[in-house]
């Protein structure tokens, strides 16, 4: 892909002109060519989201203004269902105005809204549209996701899975799951075994999402998950859904993947190389890692980078650095360059920094540097 690409441009001249043909060609008295221009007039000073909503804004004033007769339409104009299990590239992206339509007009008609999202989500996804109608018609939307779990559609089942992620990336957050997640691990219990790596997949990310407020829950049910099935792709489904607790060091998250506490490791001779750096430099350091015990073990080891803010205070920031068995009485030594390049929008500020070592959950002391 172009690096230059930016997703705002999912919606471009071609992909308006795209979806007024596709409408066009159901729904003759269509003003194609006012929607279009109306459109493309705004367009180019417009972001990804901005984009979207205009889109979903004129369809709403260039079709039947009865919603029923505009989502059938819109349902009669879609393109044909998607023919596998993995959601490729950003054409699918052009049926989001279409879902963004339902959720902005279709609040008062759930049934007729729940259609629409079914048929659209077939051919990309509605995860983010859906919690409109969780959050405005709870009891009906959870009894059609549940149904959903045995849909033959494997992007029906996403739906069911991605739909109830407590804090979907770029989605409004549900805070009732984030209160009571009892009944997305109802669904996610039914799709744990899923034929479709793209749905365990979501799984794994909605229990990732279960695991930032109640971890608890999250390890408990996967140790459950685990004695019942113990196979690889259980065992790939488990490791992606505990990739954060594993960050945080949480010790029944690291348990499960086979991390036991370190009673008889140190950390010794930890050294900064590079006491003093500038903004686009490496921080370099190092230090040995000591078995004192008597049986070897499975060690996880990161490093905590606390960050100076704008306020000055420390923010700290797990980063992975490697897996190691390490034999009873064995030493090892590890090295990392860290690089402080600028990239993304968060800046760095000048100030001392600090640096600590985690294995398996438990902190070891490290030392400062200074960021000029």
């Amino acid at each position: 892909m172009d690096e230059k690409f930016l997703l705002r441009n999912v919606f471009d001249k071609n992909a308006v002109n795209k979806i007024a043909d596709c409408i066009y060609n159901v729904f003759p008295g269509f003003e194609k060519a006012q929607f279009q221009n109306e459109i493309l007039d705004e367009l180019e000073k417009l972001d990804y989201g901005a984009r979207c909503k205009l889109i979903a804004e004129s369809l709403r004033k260039y079709l039947p203004q009865n919603f029923a007769d505009a989502v059938n339409i819109l349902i009669a104009a879609l393109p044909p269902e998607l023919p596998d299990s993995d959601l490729k590239g950003f054409n699918g992206f052009i049926i989001m105005p279409q879902c963004d339509f339902v959720a902005y007009n279709g609040v008062d008609y759930p049934e007729i809204s729940l259609n629409a999202l079914y048929e659209m989500t077939k051919r990309f996804t509605a995860e983010g549209q859906i919690r409109v109608f969780i959050k405005n018609h709870y009891s009906m939307t959870m009894e059609f996701l549940n149904k959903l779990t045995s849909d033959k559609s494997p992007y029906a089942r996403r739906l069911a899975t991605e739909g109830t992620r407590p804090r979907l990336p770029l989605g409004s957050r549900l805070d009732v799951f984030i209160q009571d997640p009892a009944p997305v691990i109802e669904i996610l219990e039914k799709l744990k075994n899923d034929p479709s790596e793209m749905v365990r997949r979501s799984v794994a990310n909605n229990l990732n999402d279960i695991s930032k407020d109640n971890p608890d829950v999250v390890t408990a049910t996967l140790k459950k998950w685990l004695a019942e099935d113990n196979s690889n792709q259980m065992q790939k489904l488990v490791k992606h859904s505990l990739r954060t607790l594993e960050k945080q060091g949480n010790p029944q998250a690291l348990e499960i993947l086979g991390f036991t506490p370190v009673e008889d490791i140190d950390v010794v001779d930890f050294m900064i190389k590079t006491p003093e750096i500038k903004t686009g430099e490496y921080l370099e350091f190092c230090f040995d890692v000591r078995n004192k015990g008597k049986e070897e073990v499975n060690l996880l080891i990161d490093y905590l980078l606390f960050y100076v803010k704008a306020n000055g205070k420390l923010s700290p920031k797990v980063f992975k650095l490697t897996k190691k068995v390490l034999k009873a009485g064995e030493t090892i030594n590890v090295k990392k360059r860290h690089s402080f390049k600028p990239i993304g929008i968060r800046p760095f500020y000048s100030g001392v920094h600090k640096i600590e070592v985690q294995i398996n959950g438990k902190i070891f002391e490290g030392n400062q540097f200074l960021l000029l």
